[in-house]
């Protein structure tokens, strides 16, 4: 019975939760079975089933295949994993109760004698007649499931589906294998113009290997064969290579037939039946001495090695230059391509498309020979359709076919509604296309690629954490006579899915991976019925949950939605937050969702939670998470009632944030690898020797019994281990028995005393004694309070990578450590007694060193020191910060014979006295691509920056003048900088901008931002300096108080900000030559269109006149979208028209610019129609014509007036403020006169004003209610008053009108308020009431019902009611 038992377990990875059918072997089920007279049934049962085992492998191999192609199929597949399942759930509970009597056992044995003389205890499994009968049913399961096994076989044979080695690649030859050809298919090619330069350079570049190669690597449907098809015409028409060959590569990867395709696209005639080295001998005749262009598309194989060799063999005969381009979706495909050929190669992953691209090729199938401008409807249909293409222009042509033959709103419309937009009849070709990858995958990583589909959209993968819940899932299967943990498979497993482009580097978070949606939706697909998401957003009567679902994630808010299945053994729950619709301050884990078979439950906690005793019978749980996304939700505390002690199959544990747990018996759990708990917790966990399978643990030392450092001796399996407390320690001999030494597995090691005050008698010793095994590769040390290092660290340390020291504040140079070949990250912080560092290996590539008392940087150790040849660093990245004695950048950035090419980030931060770097210290730094130097007054110049930096910050310090470029000299030719970003803040020495910006050889067409802020006595920027940075998008000059004039601005400029600096005049574009004051415009053809979006103008004393660009006839301002002009006191004049010219202008703000005139006439028509915002500040004689002016648009939304003294009314006749919502009037000192004046007046339901719909109303005077047209207003929702003295019956009568709409007052300076109207219960509609300083208010009436937030607070801000 054991072999049919081993097979099964290796052909059921894909539906089997672990490996736990081998238990039938290792737990004897066979001897039990036979005591049993009823078992005789079971045991021919169990003959059946492994008489049908070749079949059964056979059909399970196939399984998803045959589930696509015969849906009927899916009843056997799901019945014989019910039998699986239900199997292994018998086994894991008979291995509960064998566990549970080890512990047991083991915990009387430490009670009573520990002699050493003992035999091994053997423990007796415990085997109760219920599960008995349970595991004889399970057995007649799969006996019952095996009947219809040989009528699958038929069913697969008659499908096309032969054998299990060929199973996975069926589905692909028989529906979705595609042949492409050179032929371009598309009408056009959207949107990869840069891509295709790139390739077509590269391709056309002189090389002198004989043969190179190009990939083009991206998921299914981003256009990797068009850009192929596009590349390959362009170069057949220049005639560049002298042969151009296209093959279709795909599924089927054999080196004859590729070879006989490229001999047929050569012209030459291949029969079948010819051998591989007639035809290769051939190939090479044809070839030889020839310049070619190959092209292999759709590639697939990235194992066969030795095939790949053989195929490229002939190429290699080519003449110099030939090149290979090939397409794929798996980026590995590229790593055996460039390991084979072993020359030049490059590859090019393909992103998603704009959204501007996609509805290019979206239109040109949607609306096929028609003008989409002509369907207006459609085309907004058609954009919100495109949202959801996620950039495949795949998707945007299959989805747009679908729509090209209906100009139906209607039927477009369900396209867009439709849950999936590609899983439409005639429309599931994306998702076709997708599942070749999924296929091609073993059936291992096909499970866990599933597995992913119960996380949302975009998520941020963890890798390692998903690896822990493939692993407690049992996902991860270990191959015979295989030693690899199972967190190795793990990795093997994600890196495979990652090359194949099943993941992708997340560009949000460092060190997470995400899917693209159309990978994640194909998750979704090939999961139904296995995997579910029920997220807050789902339709609860559209929600369908078949009941074989085996893993869920669910919101707190949708839990019951799930509570009917049965069969759960993953549970992700994401809770509510703590102000969300719940007023629970408690997410209590529901009992109906406490299932007996769960095996991973994941509390992702935005509050509080609490865990009851239920959770105990869970006697599967190998994974329980209990914490928050996020850091900032790590306050709530997490409450565990159930005991953990009893979860003897537990692998990972993890509660985050403050809890409170029972730590007894913890170390019963001795199958436990991963622990994570607060610190707290941690410091009360005893006995943790017994949990010999950790492989990562924080432990603190104490002083107490089952808390010494002894407890680590037998965690030999340890990989990262955090010692904390180690000046608990009693004695060296003590340090000893943690048996470090012998912890050949360990890979990290963190020894911390609590602080830098702690005191031992003696630190060295205790130190020395933690010697840790050589194989270590991380080492961090705290708070350790020696002068010398330990000795161990002193000596040969060759797998060591990562070395910290932090605030070890007695440590110097008596000693240093010593030989780390193979170091790569150095971080010192807060030892500022070590003043010198010994010579660095050459593969360090992190170097940090924070408040340290280096008075020099540290060399490399050369090993060729006779040699005069340059030695290249591997550096990347080098921090050094508040290193007081540090007067020069020398060391390594002064070293003649190192190469530093690798280095791209250089921070130099708060070394005060810092005077100089080394003229030549960039001189090998060709990578460098950030260099920040902030709060270093003392240094005075930096010259020859590299070409290639990015990004340059120069922050505090004494700089006279800029740097430069560091150029060929030999040249007479323009270089190119790949500066993009430039900050240069609190630069009190520097007087004039020159160097980069002035030097005429350097190209700064790369530069996007420049920035200057708070350079005291900045005077002057070249005025050529911008004619070099023609992409310049942002343009910021902040307190230069003696800058009085700036260069002409280029085009490309989009935000334009200026504050706090000395100009008297704005400046001009670039390519203007037309003077603002010309009296006749100039013609059509010579108008030149600005990028401009964003114009800040604030606190400029010495401007006058809005002049420069704002005059500039010759310029067409289309984008600009917002301009704050502000404080410009001096300010006199602004051009009539210059406003009228932004014809985009949403936002406009004129504040405290108090001269401002109007001069002449005709001051009506001053805004452009597309302002939706206006702010009025105390604008001189401005503020009325502004005011008149916006009160004709017809798509202003917003309007402040505030601080005016010459605004008398508000525009109150018909058609005025049509789209006006949100209203602010305060300091208007003359329209509260005038309102006072029509006080007196009743409202006039019949009066002839704007029908206006504010619908939110802020005035500093309760009196401004009583104007036209506010009036007459009848459906306000927010009403917040400043002043508010008394509420008089007219202003309650205006509350009255408006009392079915209120929904909010605030009053917020109601000092002398004394009472609130009688009729507040009328408000029917208000839900916020807020008064502020409301010291008289003595008493309230009654109170509408809606009411849902009350504040009414005094001057001190206490609570008044």
């Amino acid at each position: 019975m054991a072999n049919w038992v081993a097979s099964i377990v290796g052909e059921l990875g894909s539906w089997v939760g672990t490996a736990a059918v081998q238990k039938f072997v290792d737990m004897g089920i066979e001897s039990y079975l036979s005591k049993r007279k009823q078992s005789v049934d079971s045991e021919a049962a169990l003959k059946r089933v492994q008489k049908a085992l070749p079949q059964i492998r056979a059909v399970m191999g196939v399984a998803e295949a045959l589930k696509m192609k015969d849906p009927s199929t899916r009843k056997w597949v799901q019945q014989f994993r019910d039998a699986v399942d239900a199997a292994e759930d018998v086994l894991d509970e008979l291995e509960y109760k064998k566990l549970k009597s080890m512990v047991q056992n083991r915990g009387n044995q430490e009670g009573g004698s520990s002699s050493s003389s003992k035999k091994r205890k053997t423990y007796a499994m415990p085997i109760g007649g219920d599960i008995l009968e349970r595991l004889e049913k399970a057995v007649a399961m799969l006996d019952e499931a095996t009947v219809d096994v040989e009528k699958l076989c038929q069913c697969a044979e008659k499908l096309g589906i032969r054998s299990l080695s060929e199973s996975q690649l069926l589905e692909v030859r028989t529906d979705l294998n595609r042949e492409t050809t050179s032929f371009l298919a598309e009408r056009e090619v959207f949107g990869r113009d840069d891509e295709k330069a790139q390739i077509i350079s590269w391709l056309t570049r002189e090389t002198e290997d004989p043969l190179s190669s190009f990939g083009i690597v991206g998921v299914g449907g981003l256009g990797k064969t068009t850009l192929a098809q596009s590349v390959y015409q362009e170069l057949s028409k220049a005639s560049y290579f002298e042969k151009t060959i296209w093959v279709c590569v795909s599924t089927q990867f054999s080196v004859k037939v590729i070879t006989a395709n490229i001999l047929a696209e050569l012209g030459e005639e291949c029969k079948g039946d010819n051998p591989l080295n007639v035809l290769q001998q051939r190939l090479r005749k044809i070839i030889h001495s020839k310049k070619i262009f190959l092209i292999l598309d759709d590639v697939w194989e990235d194992k066969k090695m030795k095939d790949w060799e053989q195929l490229i063999a002939p190429l290699r005969f080519a003449q110099q230059g030939s090149k290979m381009l090939f397409t794929t979706r798996q980026k590995s495909v590229a790593e055996v391509l460039a390991s084979v050929i072993s020359t030049t190669h490059e590859s090019l992953r393909l992103r998603d498309l704009e959204e501007q691209q996609l509805r290019l090729i979206f239109n040109s199938y949607a609306f096929h020979l028609s003008n989409p401008d002509a369907y207006g409807d459609l085309q907004a249909i058609g954009d919100q359709i495109i949202k959801k293409l996620h950039g495949n222009p795949l998707a945007a042509r299959v989805i747009g076919s679908l729509l090209m033959n209906s100009r139906d709103p209607n039927y477009w419309r369900n396209i867009l509604n439709h849950d999936s937009l590609i899983n439409l009849e005639h429309g599931n070709e994306v998702m076709e296309v997708l599942k070749l990858s999924y296929y091609n995958l073993p059936a291992d990583l096909q499970v866990c690629f599933r597995f992913c589909s119960i996380f949302p959209e975009d998520h941020e993968f963890d890798k390692d954490d998903l690896i822990k819940m493939w692993m407690a899932s049992g996902f991860l299967q270990q191959k015979s006579r295989e030693q690899k943990r199972p967190e190795d498979i793990g990795e093997d497993y994600f890196n495979i899915l990652l090359r194949k482009s099943f993941f992708e580097v997340s560009k949000i978070e460092e060190g997470y991976y995400v899917m693209h949606d159309l990978i994640h939706e194909l998750a979704t697909n090939v999961s139904e019925g296995e995997c579910c998401r029920v997220g807050p957003g789902h339709n609860d009567k559209s929600l369908y949950i078949p009941s074989t679902i085996l893993h869920v994630s669910v919101h707190e808010s949708k839990i019951q939605e799930v509570s009917h299945l049965e069969n759960i053994c993953s549970l992700v729950i994401t809770t509510c937050n703590q102000q969300d619709e719940t007023d629970l301050k408690f997410f209590v884990l529901p009992d109906n969702l406490v299932k007996k078979g769960l095996r991973l439950l994941k509390i992702e906690a935005n509050r509080c939670c609490k865990l009851q005793d239920e959770l105990s019978y869970s006697v599967h749980l190998r994974y329980l998470s209990i914490g928050p996304r996020y850091p900032y939700y790590q306050l709530f505390q997490h409450i565990i009632h159930a005991p953990i002690y009893k979860f003897y199959h537990l692998l990972i544990l993890e509660v985050k944030g403050y809890s409170k747990i029972e730590t007894t018996g913890m170390a019963n759990l001795v199958r436990l690898r991963y622990m994570q708990l607060p610190d707290q917790i941690m410091k009360t966990i005893s006995g943790v020797h017994m949990m010999t399978s950790l492989q990562q643990l924080t432990f603190f030392v104490g002083r107490e019994s089952g808390h010494h450092v002894n407890e680590l001796s037998t965690l030999n399996n340890l990989r990262l281990l955090t010692i904390c407390n180690v000046e608990n320690i009693r004695d060296p001999v003590e340090a000893t028995s943690a048996n470090l030494l012998a912890k050949k597995n360990l890979r990290s090691l963190k020894l911390i005393c609590t602080s830098d005050e702690t005191n031992l008698d003696n630190p060295e010793e205790i130190f020395d004694n933690l010697q840790p095994h050589q194989n270590l590769m991380e080492l961090e040390i705290r708070y350790y309070n020696s002068q010398r290092f330990p000795m161990w660290t002193m000596g040969d340390m060759p797998h060591l990578s990562t070395f910290k020291l932090d605030r070890c504040p007695y440590l110097n140079n008596q000693s240093s450590f010593g030989q780390m070949p193979h170091l790569k990250i150095l971080a010192i912080s807060d030892c500022p007694n070590i003043n010198i560092l010994p010579d660095m290996p050459f593969s360090l590539t992190d170097f940090t060193v924070r408040n340290v008392g280096l008075t020099a940087l540290p060399r490399f150790s050369t090993v060729h020191s006779s040699t005069q040849l340059s030695q290249t660093s591997s550096l990347r990245y080098v921090n050094i910060e508040k290193c007081p004695n540090l007067i020069m950048l020398d060391g390594f950035l002064q070293q003649g014979t190192v190469d530093l090419h690798y280095l791209e980030r250089l921070y130099i931060k708060s070394c005060e006295n810092l005077a100089q770097i080394p003229t030549h210290a960039f001189r090998t730094c060709v990578s460098l691509k950030h260099l920040e130097i902030e709060h270093c007054p003392k240094l005075t110049s930096l010259r020859d920056m590299p070409l290639s930096l990015t990004n340059f910050t120069i922050c505090d310090a004494g700089l006279t003048a800029l740097p430069r470029f560091s150029v060929h000299s030999s040249t007479q030719l323009s270089q190119a900088s790949s500066l993009r970003c430039v900050d240069i803040i609190k630069c009190p020495n520097l007087i004039m901008s020159d160097g980069f910006l002035q030097l005429c050889t350097i190209d700064l067409h790369g530069l996007k931002e420049l920035r200057f802020d708070s350079c005291e006595n900045l005077a002057q920027i070249p005025m050529d300096a911008f004619s070099i940075c023609v992409s310049l998008e942002l343009l910021v000059i902040r307190a230069c108080p003696k800058l009085t004039s700036l260069p002409c601005l280029p085009l490309s400029l989009i935000t334009f900000e200026i504050d706090a600096i000395g100009v008297s005049a704005l400046p001009e574009y670039l390519e203007s030559s037309t003077s603002g004051s010309s009296d006749s415009p100039p013609p059509p053809s010579s108008f030149i269109t600005s990028s401009l979006r964003f114009v800040y103008i604030r606190n400029c004393p010495n401007l006058i006149e809005l002049d420069g660009f704002f005059q500039q006839d010759n310029i067409e301002f289309r984008t600009i979208n917002l301009c704050c002009v502000y404080n410009c006191e001096n300010l006199v004049q602004i051009p009539k028209g210059a406003f009228k010219k932004f014809v985009s202008l949403n936002n406009l703000w004129i504040t405290k610019c108090p001269k401002l005139a109007a001069v002449g006439d005709n001051w009506n028509n001053l805004l452009p129609s597309k302002l939706t915002e206006l702010y009025i500040e105390n604008c001189g004689e401005l503020d009325v014509p502004l005011l008149e002016s916006s009160s004709h648009l017809t798509t202003l939304t917003d309007l402040t007036i505030c601080d005016s003294a010459n605004i008398t009314h508000i525009p109150s006749t018909e058609n005025v403020f049509g789209s006006l919502s949100s209203l602010n009037i305060s300091e208007c000192p003359k329209l509260i006169e005038f309102s006072s004046m029509q006080q007196a007046h009743s409202v006039d339901q019949g009066s002839n004003v704007a029908s206006l719909k504010i619908k939110r109303l802020e005035i500093d005077q309760l009196s401004l209610l009583s104007i036209d047209p506010l009036r007459s207003l009848r459906s306000v929702s927010a009403l917040s008053v400043f002043q508010c003295s008394s509420i008089d019956a007219w202003s309650e009568q205006w509350l009255l009108q408006n009392s079915s709409t209120l929904g909010e007052l605030n009053i917020w300076n109601a000092s002398t308020l004394r009472s609130l109207p009688a009729t507040m219960a009328r408000f029917t509609a208000l839900e916020y009431l807020r008064i502020w300083h409301a010291d008289s208010l003595v008493e309230l009436p009654d109170l509408p019902a809606p009411l849902n937030v009350l504040e009414i607070k005094s001057s001190d801000g206490a609570d008044k009611f």
